[in-house]
């Protein structure tokens, strides 16, 4: 199942894991920036917002897996979002 992933995705183990954790910590960083600016509004403003696009369009959009093309159109239909 591993190897599945990473033969679709087209990366290394090594690669994958290094992406994987580096997103994971920019999620957590717009997670907790988010909660400041929710608390104090002058604090980090957009810096969430702009988090998300960054890794939508890094990641998502020029993945080589091709079931996140697939995974990006039902998203768009379930929430009537036009492209971009």
């Amino acid at each position: 199942m591993i190897k599945e992933h990473l033969i679709k995705s087209n990366v290394t183990y090594r690669d994958h894991t290094s992406h994987a954790v580096c997103t994971g910590w920019r999620l957590i960083w717009g997670g907790i920036t988010s909660i400041i600016h929710g608390i104090c509004p002058v604090f980090f403003d957009g810096v969430a917002p702009r988090m998300i696009i960054d890794i939508y369009h890094d990641h998502l959009i020029s993945h080589n897996n091709k079931e996140y093309k697939e995974m990006i159109k039902n998203a768009r239909m379930r929430n009537k979002v036009k492209k971009v």
